[in-house]
């Protein structure tokens, strides 16, 4: 069944055309690229894209001669505008599309940050009827949730080596096509199904872990876990039996918690937190530089690692600020007893900084992308082959 999301992507780089595309796809929409103009008006034509996203200078011809040609067929697609120039003339081109009566996205500088382009990409989604309890239950109960695995690496003297995975919830329905966590995620916290889910994911994580252990690559596997279940004081049991049940030691599963949620009710929050360490789970505070954070309750938790929030990683090789936060976090939680993750890393340049910041560990597009759990190992040997040599300390 076609898709209700639709991206059409023209860029004279196939590289940069295939980066969109991937983004959009594991946002749940279908993909075309195209690299020159008379392929796009035709693709416009036969593709019927709901976005494109359009380089403004390409050999030959320009975005503004395509902005002319979708105001002249009356397009109702989304437009987002993407050059390397400066951002005057950006939001230039993106008034002149507005003049041809386009929805415009607006405009992106390139290097194009994956965080900003998802950002616009979720905005520009058209929703299908919305999901109700009713229909998450059924989802559970025909299995069409998945869990998708992000590769995490370690910084061994130096080098980055994958150890590890993220989990994240992935609901595919067979009409609907992706619908995001943050759809579903509140629906069964409303609704009180939160516990149901959470339990049948995390099997899912267990028996996968299971399953590399018996092919001879243990993986650490980190899970995210809801506010709701921070006030359930039998969670650390549930986990505990699941864990027992495949065999998988505790010492390779975490849980992450966000850092607003971990602040919102410290006193119960403790109990269970506590409860998982004592039982050898790990504990990550998630997002962290981002919530309203109490450094006494932070240093009262019995967290074992703290989160680096993507928003402080993206502008290390471009801000001062940045660069004095990262290395501040980086501290400090060395200095608790802590390790640390850096989350969103798409360049080797970030990456560079953050191995002579000491980050224990990084995970982000360029490690690698969220995936299925038969996909993992492969991809976790590809790259722990390619590894460069070890960083300058």
């Amino acid at each position: 069944m076609e898709k209700i999301n639709r991206l059409l992507v023209i860029d004279d780089q196939q590289e940069l055309c295939d980066f969109i595309a991937e983004v959009a796809k594991d946002l749940g929409y279908d993909t075309l690229t195209v690299t020159d103009a008379e392929t796009f008006r035709r693709a416009y034509l036969n593709f019927n894209p709901t976005v494109v996203v359009l380089d403004l200078q390409m050999p030959g011809f320009d975005g503004i001669e395509l902005l002319r040609y979708l105001g002249s067929q009356n397009a109702r697609t989304q437009v987002l505008v993407a050059s390397g120039m400066d951002q005057r003339v950006l939001s230039t081109a993106d008034q002149m599309g507005q003049s041809q009566g386009l929805t415009m996205l607006g405009a992106l500088q390139k290097p194009i940050m994956l965080p900003d382009l998802e950002s616009v990409l979720r905005r520009a989604m058209k929703r299908g009827a919305g999901v109700t309890a009713e229909d998450l239950q059924d989802a559970m109960t025909k299995q069409q949730l998945q869990v998708y695995y992000q590769p995490k690496a370690r910084n061994i003297g130096g080098s980055w080596v994958v150890e590890g995975v993220e989990a994240l919830a992935r609901w595919h329905h067979p009409l609907r096509g992706f619908i995001p966590p943050p759809d579903f995620i509140g629906i069964a916290e409303n609704s009180g199904q939160i516990r149901q889910l959470t339990e049948q994911l995390v099997e899912e994580c267990i028996q996968q872990a299971a399953q590399w252990i018996a092919l001879d690559t243990p993986l650490h596997v980190a899970i995210n876990l809801s506010t709701r279940l921070l006030n359930d004081r039998n969670f650390p049991d549930l986990v505990a039996t699941i864990a027992a049940k495949y065999g998988v030691s505790p010492h390779l599963l975490a849980f992450e918690v966000t850092e607003t949620a971990a602040m919102a009710d410290p006193d119960t929050t403790m109990d269970v937190l506590t409860r998982l360490r004592l039982k050898n789970f790990g504990l990550s505070i998630d997002d962290f530089g981002t919530g309203y954070s109490s450094l006494k309750q932070l240093y009262q938790m019995p967290f074992s690692e703290l989160k680096i929030d993507i928003s402080f990683v993206r502008d290390v090789c471009q801000r001062h600020e940045a660069r004095v936060m990262v290395e501040t976090m980086v501290l400090l939680a060395h200095k608790l007893g802590m390790t640390v993750c850096a989350e969103g890393v798409e360049t080797q340049e970030v990456l560079d900084f953050l191995a002579k910041a000491n980050c224990d560990h990084v995970q982000g597009y360029f490690v690698g992308k969220p995936m299925p759990g038969a996909d993992v190992l492969t991809a976790v040997a590809s790259w722990n082959r390619q590894t460069a040599a070890p960083y300058a300390a």
